[in-house]
């Protein structure tokens, strides 16, 4: 036993007192161990310490981005004890402040200390979380340190240092590099780049015209050199000005022409059935000689003539179009053209369209530009909003139950381990409230036949209640032959606490006649170890092989083993030792469960899977899925069978992404890095640091036709609405047995800001890419802790709602609505207008589509109204309907606007 000397007892005593303190802005916990840690093996005999880490010199830089020069620039760490006694040099031209420290090799996590604000390290992507909800950077120190450089001085001109490496200048929003390479605010527009202007000492886009000059104009938020103010200043036979901006005329945009040869005419209308004949005649104007005029016609066979007036000639002449060889007879002995517009007609390739057009979805329609955000009137997958619905725990139709013996029951709007009566019919009777919520895809818990009995916790050391398979997450089939892929015997089962198959068709069928979308929870991972899956195939699952303490004849347990992340256990530990895990290399085993998935979605007809805990799967499985998915689906609704998957990673996106790709796996992943920032920006401030997450770190990241499931509350974590209300602080809070069953520990907030913050990260998610996830719950704030008081019964009750509540279900159910009538919002790119701690103003749009007018979305998190610019022009703010107009708007407390320029 080693001895523990007095100093060091001291400073344990200390750091604990400090740690107490809730204001402390140092982390609770100590840094943990590596992950990639020695091998049990190589562990040293408990008498012989390991030998000394080597240590050398490394040089922390923090680079000030600001206005002003702070009073005190200190350095903390782990190690030095988080006392932040390091005194840090500078600054220097360009705002650095060094401290050299003589560090041992190894991960070390540190922040600077900047006049008593403790932040992360902005330029060092490495980080871990607090414990506060903040988070500590980190490094890991490998000796000689020999960075290529450290100030911007060392890169000798070329580019400034920014975290060891010479690059270009790239500054926080509005800030502009000068020569020494700090980042400053701008004093003229002449500073700024891309088209903005100066305002208020920061770049940023243009607002009004006048803002821009030089003849400039404001096209699009930026500073443009204008091409055109009317038509005639473009192409008349090909090109509109659009925006300032010549472009190609639309396929509906008819040019006629008329030359005169030679005759001399006063004037020359178009009049056909078009224009009414003559009550609507189009005039046509001289152009080099040739008349030229254009209509915009609707698809479909027209008839129409030339109404010519000779030079001098009080009276018209009525004349075919001598360019056109298609004619017909009119009433008076004469001939009309015919001409027929067809811009959407059905085809196989692009080819096949005129006028610009494109073939998408068997149609011709305007080529997707900017947002590809294609055509309004057909189904995408990127408008839907989904509503996860967890079967047992929404709706009891009939007040029946049949528990399992031994569960852990609780009441009804408490932590319950135990079913409580939720049922298919109960699902089916709300399809309408689902539809008046603005919902357009419902995510139903596992339907599958699950276990019977009741099972321990993952870590019942820890959590000693018991649990039934509610949740439908242990599925227990038979021993299904899928040697028939269409007539497995026998035939799998609907879970009998919750319905019958009749019953879960009759949802489908509900849920589809209100034009909505279904996925089914699939869980592939694991079967229950009572199944007769199992027992009749017991080698198709994953088991130990007796190294590293692993055994040799069970399941290598996920929990106590610590093998979660393991790249080899990680894809065959069980989680409890009633679930045994598949082992998808065996090529039978990857086989019944690809075919079993496919089963379940062509029998029942659903739109879309959600693939549970996703991480711990092969991806060889998830080829095969999507392989025969596209075969059993070749024509899906909205051009994909929506496949989305859960990682929970709210700090590795890049794991996240490795399951991605739309055309052989993953159309996307529940968006945990988005959940835990976009908490961050609007419950604690900082919005401006989620909308940097945003515009420069995640719009890109993920492959190309990429649908991310954005969200802010789900069946794994305390309820949102007690992050709103910030009785919890730490964003990346999940469930353990301290907060899942002290359901009296998380009451039902009373006063309107949670409910209204909660409102705005809602807002932010149905005015963004990505499909926004309902939580059943989130939408009333329904109260809860971790799993499982977060699965508390749904209250259909209005008497039991308070009004803070209601408002919230009925502004989330107005967004929804907004969301589905304004496309942009879905479809569109985002493009940031302005914001800070408070506030966020963006436009959504760029799709080239008079169809999807942009929309301008404006946030203000903050407990008093805050003004914001915004683009000259007047508005419908449709959430209200009311009229406003640009420029400096007040935007209330904890609220927004959305606004779509008035017609």
């Amino acid at each position: 036993m080693r001895a523990v000397t007095l100093i060091g007892l001291l400073l344990a005593v200390v750091l604990t007192g400090c740690l107490e303190d809730f204001g402390d802005p140092r982390p609770q916990t100590s840094v943990p161990p590596p992950e990639d840690g020695a091998d049990a093996g190589e562990t040293p005999d408990a008498g012989e310490p390991p030998p000394p880490a080597e240590r050398c010199d490394y040089t922390f830089v923090y680079r000030h981005t600001e206005d002003g020069t702070p009073g005190e620039v200190r350095l903390a760490g782990s190690f030095e004890g988080w006392q932040g006694g390091v005194v840090m040099d500078g600054p220097s031209d360009a705002g650095e402040y060094v401290a050299t420290v003589d560090l041992a090799e190894g991960r070390h996590a540190y922040k600077f200390i900047v006049d008593g604000n403790w932040i992360a390290d902005a330029e060092n992507p490495e980080a871990e979380d607090d414990g506060q909800g903040g988070m500590n950077s980190l490094v890991q120190h490998v000796c000689p340190f020999a960075p290529d450089c450290v100030q911007n001085a060392d890169c000798d001109g070329e580019g400034v240092c920014r975290h060891y490496a010479c690059g270009p200048c790239e500054c926080p929003m509005g800030r502009v590099c000068n020569d020494a390479g700090r980042c400053v605010g701008c004093t003229a527009n002449a500073d700024c780049e891309g088209g903005d202007v100066c305002r208020d000492g920061a770049c940023g886009p243009c607002l009004a015209d006048e803002e821009c000059g030089d003849g400039l104009a404001c096209v699009d938020l930026a500073c443009v050199e204008p091409e055109c103010t009317t038509d005639a200043e473009c192409d008349l036979l090909t090109e509109v000005c659009r925006a300032r901006q010549c472009a190609a005329k639309p396929c509906n945009l008819r040019v006629f022409t008329f030359d005169p040869g030679g005759a001399a005419y006063d004037r020359v209308l178009i009049a056909g059935t078009f224009t009414n004949w003559q009550d609507g005649a189009v005039p046509m104007q001289q152009v080099n000689g040739i008349w030229v005029g254009r209509v915009e016609i609707e698809d479909g066979r027209h008839l129409y003539k030339f109404i010519t007036y000779p030079a001098g000639a009080v009276d018209p002449v009525w004349i075919e179009d001598p360019g056109n060889p298609e004619v017909e007879a009119d009433p008076f002995g004469g001939r009309n053209s015919v001409v027929t517009v067809n811009c959407r007609p059905p085809c196989e390739n692009d080819d096949e369209c005129e006028g610009g057009y494109v073939c998408l979805n068997g149609q011709c329609g305007p080529a997707p530009v900017a947002g590809e955000c294609g055509d309004p009137d057909v189904f995408d997958w990127r408008d839907a909003v989904m509503y996860f619905a967890m079967v047992d725990r929404f709706y009891d139709s009939d007040g029946r139950n049949d528990p399992v013996q031994g569960a852990s029951d609780g009441p009804g709007d408490g932590a319950s381990g135990q079913y409580e009566g939720g049922d298919l019919p109960g699902m089916i009777a709300k399809v309408p409230y689902l539809h008046d919520l603005g919902v357009t895809a419902v995510w139903l818990s596992a339907p599958y036949e699950n276990r019977n009995t009741a099972g321990a916790a993952i870590d019942p050391n820890a959590d000693q209640h018991q649990y039934s398979g509610y949740h439908g997450y242990w599925p227990s089939p038979a021993n299904v032959n899928y040697a028939n892929p269409d007539d497995p015997q026998p035939v799998p089962q609907v879970e009998t606490r919750i319905g019958t198959a009749d019953d879960l068709h009759a949802f489908i069928d509900a849920v589809h006649g209100e034009g909505m979308f279904v996925l089914f929870d699939y869980v592939m991972n694991h079967v229950d170890s009572e199944s007769g899956l199992y027992r009749a195939h017991p080698d198709w699952f994953a088991r130990g092989d007796g190294r590293d303490g692993r055994p040799a004849d069970g399941f290598a347990l996920c929990g106590p083993l610590n093998l979660w992340d393991d790249d080899y256990w990680g894809k065959r530990c069980a989680f409890t030792d009633y679930l045994p895990p598949f082992d998808f290399t065996n090529d039978a085993a990857r086989n019944w469960s690809v075919a079993d998935a496919l089963w379940w979605a062509k029998t029942y007809g659903i739109d879309g899977y959600r693939l549970d805990a996703i991480k711990h799967v092969e991806q060889s499985w998830l080829i095969d899925l999507r392989d025969g998915l596209d075969a059993a689906f070749p024509d899906p609704a909205g051009g994909r069978f929506y496949l989305v998957g859960e990682t929970f990673a709210y700090d590795n996106a890049g794991l996240i992404r490795q399951f991605i790709d739309p055309a052989e796996k993953l159309d996307g992943q529940f968006d945990f890095p988005f959940k835990a920032r976009l908490c961050e920006g609007i419950f604690h401030g900082g919005l401006n640091n989620f909308q940097g997450w945003m515009d420069f770190e995640n719009s890109a990241f993920y492959p190309p036709g990429t649908l991310m499931t954005t969200w802010i509350g789900n069946h794994d974590i305390p309820r949102a609405i007690h992050f709103a209300s910030g009785q919890l602080g730490n964003c990346r809070e999940g469930s353990s047995a301290g907060n899942g069953w002290t359901s009296a520990s998380f009451p039902q907030p009373a006063d309107a800001r949670p409910y209204e913050l909660l409102g705005l990260a809602f807002g932010v998610m149905m005015t963004n890419p990505g499909i926004p996830l309902i939580y059943y719950g989130d939408e009333i704030g329904l109260a809860g802790g971790g799993d499982p008081d977060n699965r508390r019964m749904m209250v259909w009750d209005d008497g039991r709602l308070n009004a803070h509540q209601r408002a919230l279900r009925d502004r989330i159910a107005r967004m929804g609505r907004i969301r589905a009538e304004n496309k942009a919002l879905s479809r569109g790119q985002r493009f940031t207008i302005s914001a800070n701690g408070d506030t966020w103003v963006y436009r959504m749009g760029r799709c080239d589509d008079e169809r999807l007018p942009d929309i301008t979305v404006a946030i203000n998190r903050a407990d008093q109204p805050r003004e914001v610019g915004i683009p000259a022009g007047g508005y419908v703010e449709l959430m209200t309907d009311a009229m406003i107009e640009g420029g400096q708007v007040q935007v209330p407390a904890r609220s927004m606007l959305i606004l779509r320029a008035a017609e």
